[in-house]
C-alpha cells in the first residue's frame, strides 16, 4: 500500500456517501489509478471514517467478514460492481442523457435487495422517522450506498452533480452560483494552476 495514499488519508469531497464511494479510485483520468478499497477489511475501513454504522454494527460485520470470508468476498465484489455501475448512471446524467437501460435494470437489482431489508423507525430526539436496515447481514455494506444514490438520483441534488477535469471524482456543487469546478481547490485546483502556469512558460521559451 502507498505510503501516502490510505483509507486515513482518502478525502471525502463528494458531499453525499455514494459521490464519496465512487471517488475511492484515486484518479479516474489516469490509465491505473490508485483503488482505496482492495478488499473488505477496507470497505468497513471507510465505513468507519464514514459514521455510517453505529460502532455495535461495525464490529458484528466485522465479526461475520471474518467468519465467512467467502461470502465477504462476494458482497465485496458486488460493491466494486456497484461503484462502477454508479458512475456510469451519474456521468450520463451530467452529460445530459438518459443511463442506459441495463444499467437501470442492474441497479434495480440492487434496490429491490436493499430495500427488501429496510424499515421505518421513528427518532423521538428529532421528531421525524428514519429508514434503516434492519438485518445486520454483510450486504449493509451495499445497501447503503444504493440508498444515498437512490436518494440523489431521485432528488432535486441531482443537478448539482460535477465531475472534476482533473482527477475525474463526483461532487456536489453547493456553490451559491453553482461555478464550482473542482473538486478540491486546494488540491485538483491548485495542480491545475501549476499545469497552466508551466504550459505558459514553456511555451514562452525560444
Amino acid at each position: 500500500m502507498s505510503a501516502l495514499k490510505s483509507i486515513d488519508t482518502l478525502r471525502f469531497d463528494g458531499g453525499v456517501l455514494c459521490l464519496d464511494f465512487i471517488n475511492t479510485i484515486s484518479n479516474r483520468m489516469k490509465p491505473e489509478p490508485y483503488d482505496y478499497l482492495p478488499g473488505f477489511r477496507e470497505l468497513l475501513q471507510w465505513y468507519t471514517r464514514q459514521e455510517v454504522f453505529p460502532s455495535k454494527v461495525l464490529h458484528t460485520l466485522e465479526r461475520l467478514a471474518k467468519g465467512y470470508p467467502q461470502k465477504a468476498a462476494v458482497v465485496f465484489e458486488k460493491t466494486i460492481q456497484l461503484r462502477e455501475l454508479l458512475l456510469r448512471l451519474f456521468t450520463a446524467v451530467m452529460a445530459h442523457k438518459s443511463p442506459a437501460a441495463g444499467d437501470l435494470q442492474l441497479f434495480n437489482t440492487y434496490l429491490s435487495d436493499a430495500y427488501t431489508n429496510i424499515e421505518m423507525t421513528w427518532r423521538p430526539s428529532q421528531q421525524k422517522g428514519e429508514l434503516l436496515f434492519n438485518a445486520p447481514a454483510l450486504e449493509q455494506v451495499t445497501w447503503w450506498l444504493v440508498k444515498s444514490a437512490q436518494e440523489l438520483f431521485t432528488g432535486t441534488q441531482l443537478q448539482q452533480v460535477r465531475q472534476c477535469p482533473a482527477c475525474g471524482w463526483l461532487f456536489l456543487d453547493k456553490s451559491r452560483n453553482g461555478s464550482r469546478r473542482w473538486c478540491n481547490m486546494s488540491s485538483c485546483g491548485d495542480i491545475h494552476k501549476v499545469t497552466k502556469y508551466y504550459q505558459r512558460n514553456k511555451k514562452k521559451q525560444p
